[in-house]
């Protein structure tokens, strides 16, 4: 008398056991950790010891790393920030306030009833200082100006160049000195 267990997609197919009254179609996930002995000597009897299937509790990875001791990886408390990370924040944020920047203005030109004309008189009639005036061109200027030389620099890499370490490091100032010309250029015209 043999016993055996084929593990299949999940099935366990139990041969001839005839003391063990195994219901191959009631047997738990948990019969597939089973043990199975032969016992020496003539009677050819088989011992099957198994544990039967605990279901796991349901945790997220964050709940089940802090019961767990471990640290929450990567944290910003742990790795010191980087240029190249920073960029590519200040890319999404940039972005972000770029979108804004539009749609204010097709909601504007859309909703408003007057032309553009109308409210940029309005402005020039509350009599701003020319510093006023230069800090809020420089506001407005300088997320168009970054996001243009940093997305630049991202199709740059998509092509696949400029992406050792110096270079991503280089390419992010150059976007960075580039991005503060153009602002001021902006803020001075």
């Amino acid at each position: 008398m043999y016993f055996r267990i084929i593990r299949a997609n999940q099935h366990i197919l139990i041969g001839f056991c005839r003391h063990e009254r195994l219901n191959p179609i009631r047997v738990s996930p948990g019969l597939l950790d089973m043990v199975c002995h032969k016992s020496g000597g003539g009677g050819g009897g088989h011992q099957i010891k198994y544990m039967p299937y605990v279901p796991l509790c349901d945790q997220d990875h964050d709940h089940k790393n802090m019961s767990l001791k471990r640290p929450m990886s990567p944290h910003l408390t742990v790795y010191a920030p980087t240029l190249p990370a920073m960029t590519s924040i200040a890319q999404r944020a940039t972005g972000s306030i770029l979108t804004f920047y539009a749609l204010s203005l097709a909601c504007g030109s859309l909703f408003l009833s007057n032309g553009v004309e109308t409210y940029v008189s309005m402005i020039q009639s509350l009599n701003l200082g020319r510093m006023t005036v230069l800090v809020l061109k420089i506001i407005l200027g300088a997320p168009f100006a970054f996001h243009y030389f940093n997305g630049i620099r991202y199709v740059i890499w998509n092509t696949g160049r400029m992406l050792e370490m110096k270079q991503v490091y280089d390419t992010s100032k150059k976007a960075m000195v580039a991005a503060a010309i153009m602002t001021a250029f902006f803020a001075f015209i």
